[in-house]
């Protein structure tokens, strides 16, 4: 997984541009800059910073992170104009040293991504960098019957993988899960409260409050 997104960093965006996530971008980036307006954010798996630059237009703060350099270097080199937004290499599944000091949490297009034999040890690291009372936000990709992608298989913690190409012609498999809301409450367990799932075109998205 690491090798592929630091290989895929320079093709990343093109993901944005699929005709039929339009509708559902659209209503993406309408509501995420409204959802942190003023709060300190840490985001995990940033990746180029597409959705970081979202963010800051209205955040205090963001801390934007991800475990590819490759990625990182495309997202530092974005204008930040309001110069809120800093950045770690850092391993999703690490918890923090410090304190909690954010007060919302962001991850876009990661959660499909998590071992689902590491979920909690993913959870439990992204919350340990949220206080109290914190708001989340996460969205990612919905299953539909029209995928073109179909499972390459599955394993034995139930996680869903395929196989892609890039540009290049390098071939990967990768993780690629699913999530309902029941299935994303499961996950939570007791770390959350007020989840609110919605699905979109091509996307679900969640909010919720830490506890």
């Amino acid at each position: 997984m690491t090798r592929y997104y630091a290989r895929r960093a320079a093709e990343y965006e093109r993901v944005y541009e699929i005709p039929a996530w339009q509708p559902a971008l659209a209503e993406l980036r309408r509501r995420v800059p409204a959802f942190f307006a003023g709060r300190s954010v840490f985001e995990v798996a940033c990746g180029t910073g597409y959705w970081t630059a979202h963010v800051a237009t209205t955040a205090l703060g963001v801390h934007a992170t991800d475990v590819n350099e490759e990625t990182l270097a495309l997202a530092r080199a974005r204008p930040w104009p309001r110069g809120n937004v800093t950045f770690e290499r850092r391993d999703a599944y690490a918890t923090s040293a410090a304190p909690p000091r954010c007060d919302a949490g962001f991850a876009a297009g990661w959660l499909s991504h998590v071992d689902l034999a590491r979920m909690g040890e993913f959870l439990d690291a992204f919350h340990s960098h949220l206080v109290q009372g914190a708001a989340v936000m996460m969205f990612d990709e919905r299953d539909h019957r029209n995928r073109p992608l179909p499972a390459s298989r599955t394993d034995a913690a139930g996680n869903r993988y395929e196989a892609r190409t890039l540009a290049s012609g390098e071939r990967f498999e990768i993780v690629k899960n699913f999530f309902d809301a029941a299935a994303l409450r499961d996950a939570l367990g007791r770390r959350a409260r007020d989840l609110v799932f919605e699905g979109l075109r091509g996307f679900w998205v969640a909010t919720w409050e830490v506890t």
